[in-house]
């Protein structure tokens, strides 16, 4: 259940920062692993993982990006798992399905998480 509460704050955290756009106060006052350990620098790296998955139209499904921290010692990988079409307001946006794999540095056990994202209007990535 601890863990399944982390992937939620996480993927609310990865919903609002919405791709490359961060917030330079960004520090995580929230208890666990997660919340208290990953930092601005962690989230840019992961961002910057995805973003080819997310618009390289090229890139085979299994594409791997890897991302790591050197400063925290965070590090993981970014899975291009499928592509889909998600109508909304009668739009089809195009969609990603991406799996995260995050290590923390000196914890056991690394954290697994899968999030939605769709492109919207102005160009952004959103999670669904």
């Amino acid at each position: 259940m601890r863990n399944v509460r982390h992937i939620v704050l996480l993927a609310s955290v990865l919903a609002v920062l919405g791709g490359a756009c961060y917030a330079e106060s960004l520090m995580f006052d929230l208890s666990g692993p997660l919340g208290g350990r990953l930092n601005h620098h962690d989230l840019k790296a992961m961002a910057a993982a995805d973003q080819p998955l997310l618009t390289d139209d090229t890139l085979a499904l299994g594409a791997t990006r890897e991302w790591s921290n050197p400063a925290s010692g965070d590090h993981g990988t970014v899975q291009l798992v499928k592509r889909f079409e998600y109508t909304y307001e009668g739009n089809k946006l195009p969609c990603r399905e991406l799996r995260y794999h995050t290590v923390l540095a000196n914890t056991a056990d690394p954290y697994n998480y899968t999030l939605n994202r769709c492109k919207v209007a102005d160009g952004s990535w959103k999670t669904l």
